[in-house]
Protein backbone atom coordinates (compact mmCIF):
# COMPACT_ATOMS: atom_id res chain seq x y z
CA UNK A 1 0.00 0.00 0.00
CA UNK A 2 0.93 3.61 0.21
CA UNK A 3 1.28 3.41 3.98
CA UNK A 4 -1.04 4.65 6.74
CA UNK A 5 -3.13 7.59 5.68
CA UNK A 6 -1.98 7.50 2.07
CA UNK A 7 -4.61 5.47 0.24
CA UNK A 8 -5.31 1.79 -0.19
CA UNK A 9 -3.61 0.17 2.70
CA UNK A 10 -4.02 -1.31 6.13
CA UNK A 11 -4.53 0.65 9.30
CA UNK A 12 -1.43 1.39 11.34
CA UNK A 13 0.16 -1.78 12.66
CA UNK A 14 -1.47 -4.03 10.04
CA UNK A 15 0.95 -3.93 7.15
CA UNK A 16 1.36 -6.52 4.42
CA UNK A 17 3.70 -8.56 6.62
CA UNK A 18 0.88 -9.20 9.07
CA UNK A 19 -1.78 -9.76 6.38
CA UNK A 20 -0.55 -12.27 3.80
CA UNK A 21 -3.51 -11.58 1.49
CA UNK A 22 -2.91 -7.82 1.47
CA UNK A 23 -0.51 -7.65 -1.49
CA UNK A 24 -2.68 -9.86 -3.68
CA UNK A 25 -5.81 -7.80 -2.88
CA UNK A 26 -3.81 -4.63 -3.53
CA UNK A 27 -2.61 -5.92 -6.91
CA UNK A 28 -6.11 -6.93 -8.01
CA UNK A 29 -7.52 -3.53 -7.00
CA UNK A 30 -4.81 -1.68 -8.93
CA UNK A 31 -5.35 -3.93 -11.96
CA UNK A 32 -9.01 -2.94 -11.91
CA UNK A 33 -8.18 0.76 -11.65
CA UNK A 34 -5.77 0.40 -14.58
CA UNK A 35 -8.51 -1.33 -16.61
CA UNK A 36 -11.42 0.81 -15.44
CA UNK A 37 -12.37 1.81 -19.00
CA UNK A 38 -13.32 -1.82 -19.62
CA UNK A 39 -15.69 -1.94 -16.61
CA UNK A 40 -19.39 -1.12 -16.56
CA UNK A 41 -21.43 -0.89 -13.38
CA UNK A 42 -25.03 -0.34 -12.41
CA UNK A 43 -26.39 0.44 -8.96
CA UNK A 44 -29.95 -0.03 -7.77
CA UNK A 45 -30.75 1.48 -4.37
CA UNK A 46 -33.05 -0.65 -2.22
CA UNK A 47 -34.86 0.53 0.91
CA UNK A 48 -32.39 -1.53 2.97
CA UNK A 49 -29.25 -1.36 0.82
CA UNK A 50 -28.15 -1.87 -2.77
CA UNK A 51 -27.94 -4.21 -5.73
CA UNK A 52 -25.06 -3.78 -8.15
CA UNK A 53 -23.86 -5.42 -11.32
CA UNK A 54 -20.21 -4.92 -12.21
CA UNK A 55 -19.01 -6.44 -15.47
CA UNK A 56 -16.53 -6.34 -18.33
CA UNK A 57 -16.47 -7.88 -21.79
CA UNK A 58 -12.77 -8.61 -21.28
CA UNK A 59 -12.53 -12.05 -19.62
CA UNK A 60 -9.39 -11.18 -17.62
CA UNK A 61 -11.08 -8.04 -16.23
CA UNK A 62 -14.30 -9.93 -15.47
CA UNK A 63 -12.30 -12.55 -13.56
CA UNK A 64 -10.49 -9.85 -11.55
CA UNK A 65 -13.83 -8.18 -10.69
CA UNK A 66 -15.03 -11.50 -9.27
CA UNK A 67 -11.75 -12.02 -7.42
CA UNK A 68 -11.84 -8.50 -5.97
CA UNK A 69 -15.39 -8.82 -4.68
CA UNK A 70 -14.65 -12.20 -3.08
CA UNK A 71 -11.49 -10.81 -1.49
CA UNK A 72 -13.22 -7.74 -0.09
CA UNK A 73 -16.06 -9.78 1.38
CA UNK A 74 -13.51 -12.10 2.95
CA UNK A 75 -11.99 -9.01 4.60
CA UNK A 76 -15.38 -7.82 5.85
CA UNK A 77 -16.27 -11.28 7.19
CA UNK A 78 -12.96 -11.78 8.99
CA UNK A 79 -12.40 -8.23 10.23
CA UNK A 80 -9.36 -7.45 8.08
CA UNK A 81 -10.10 -3.83 7.11
CA UNK A 82 -8.43 -1.75 4.44
CA UNK A 83 -8.41 1.92 3.41
CA UNK A 84 -9.06 2.92 7.02
CA UNK A 85 -7.98 6.54 6.59
CA UNK A 86 -11.27 7.05 4.70
CA UNK A 87 -14.20 7.69 7.08
CA UNK A 88 -16.67 5.80 4.87
CA UNK A 89 -14.52 2.67 4.75
CA UNK A 90 -13.96 2.83 8.53
CA UNK A 91 -17.73 3.00 9.03
CA UNK A 92 -18.37 0.06 6.69
CA UNK A 93 -15.88 -2.15 8.52
CA UNK A 94 -17.14 -0.97 11.94
CA UNK A 95 -20.65 -2.12 10.96
CA UNK A 96 -19.68 -5.29 9.10
CA UNK A 97 -21.70 -7.59 11.36
CA UNK A 98 -24.87 -5.69 10.39
CA UNK A 99 -24.42 -6.31 6.65
CA UNK A 100 -26.00 -9.20 4.75
CA UNK A 101 -24.13 -9.97 1.53
CA UNK A 102 -25.33 -12.01 -1.43
CA UNK A 103 -23.29 -12.47 -4.60
CA UNK A 104 -23.74 -14.31 -7.86
CA UNK A 105 -21.11 -14.51 -10.56
CA UNK A 106 -22.33 -13.55 -14.02
CA UNK A 107 -20.76 -14.46 -17.35
CA UNK A 108 -19.02 -11.07 -17.34
CA UNK A 109 -18.54 -10.20 -13.66
CA UNK A 110 -20.71 -10.21 -10.58
CA UNK A 111 -24.12 -9.33 -9.19
CA UNK A 112 -24.16 -8.19 -5.55
CA UNK A 113 -26.91 -7.44 -3.03
CA UNK A 114 -25.87 -5.84 0.28
CA UNK A 115 -28.57 -5.14 2.83
CA UNK A 116 -28.97 -4.21 6.49
CA UNK A 117 -31.90 -3.86 8.86
CA UNK A 118 -30.10 -0.83 10.33
CA UNK A 119 -31.13 2.29 8.33
CA UNK A 120 -27.75 4.00 8.85
CA UNK A 121 -25.88 0.94 7.60
CA UNK A 122 -28.19 0.77 4.57
CA UNK A 123 -27.19 4.37 3.78
CA UNK A 124 -23.51 3.44 4.28
CA UNK A 125 -23.94 0.65 1.73
CA UNK A 126 -25.55 3.03 -0.76
CA UNK A 127 -22.79 5.60 -0.32
CA UNK A 128 -20.09 2.93 -0.61
CA UNK A 129 -21.64 1.71 -3.87
CA UNK A 130 -21.40 5.28 -5.22
CA UNK A 131 -17.75 5.50 -4.16
CA UNK A 132 -16.90 2.22 -5.90
CA UNK A 133 -18.41 3.72 -9.06
CA UNK A 134 -16.27 6.83 -8.51
CA UNK A 135 -13.17 4.59 -8.39
CA UNK A 136 -14.20 3.22 -11.79
CA UNK A 137 -14.95 6.69 -13.13
CA UNK A 138 -11.94 8.57 -11.72
CA UNK A 139 -9.31 5.89 -11.24
CA UNK A 140 -6.31 6.52 -9.03
CA UNK A 141 -7.25 10.14 -8.29
CA UNK A 142 -10.31 8.93 -6.35
CA UNK A 143 -8.05 6.86 -4.11
CA UNK A 144 -6.69 9.97 -2.42
CA UNK A 145 -10.10 11.39 -1.53
CA UNK A 146 -11.92 10.88 1.75
CA UNK A 147 -15.60 10.04 1.54
CA UNK A 148 -18.09 11.30 4.09
CA UNK A 149 -20.26 9.06 6.21
CA UNK A 150 -23.95 9.71 5.53
CA UNK A 151 -26.08 10.78 8.48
Amino acid sequence: GRGPGRGFGPPPGRGPGQDPQFQEDHNVFFFLLENRDAIRRTIKNLPDGIETVTESDKPEVAAKIQEHVAGMYERVEHGRPIHMRDPLFRAIFANAKKIKIETKETDHGIWVRETSSDPLVARLLQEHAKVVSLFIQNGFTELHRNHAVPQ
